[in-house]
């Protein structure tokens, strides 16, 4: 799959040219928990800031590409892309003055985006390990939000 240009995206003023895709790689890259989890946190600091449980229009420009990895990733890769994913549709926040993107809401926008994935994340969610549990998470997530 082709990144998409990540650069006409607003996104953190800490991030370069090659932030976002590193961040994406990273999460694709992971193959174990510590590499998950450092990840995760590289994933989130390029959407936003992490601390603050931000994020900019730049998370709907990467939904695609993290998509991929929960569909066909390894099984570190795809804890990784959904504890990211429960992050930024849970608690987090658009960045303020961040909100809208072309018009539309940016967290409604990436909320649709993430509960479209359900039935994915309904079949990671069978079994034991990892996937399973973060599945499982982020499952209980887009139901609670469907109510």
């Amino acid at each position: 799959m082709e990144a998409p240009d990540f650069s006409q995206f607003p996104q953190p003023e800490s991030n370069d040219v090659d932030s976002v895709g590193s961040a994406i790689e990273a999460l694709r890259n992971a193959h174990d928990q510590q590499s998950a989890e450092e990840a995760c946190d590289e994933f989130l600091w390029a959407m936003g800031n992490n601390h603050a449980g931000t994020f900019y229009p730049v998370v709907l420009a990467a939904l695609p590409q993290i998509q991929q990895i929960v569909s066909d990733g390894d099984p570190w890769s795809q804890r990784a892309a959904m504890e990211s994913l429960i992050d930024l549709g849970g608690s987090f926040v658009p960045e303020k003055g961040h909100e809208l993107y072309l018009g539309a809401s940016v967290q409604k926008t990436l909320q649709a985006f993430i509960h479209s994935m359900r039935p994915k994340v309904a079949l990671l969610a069978q079994g034991t390990g990892a996937v399973s549990r973060s599945a499982g998470d982020l499952l209980e997530l887009i139901d609670d939000q469907a109510v």
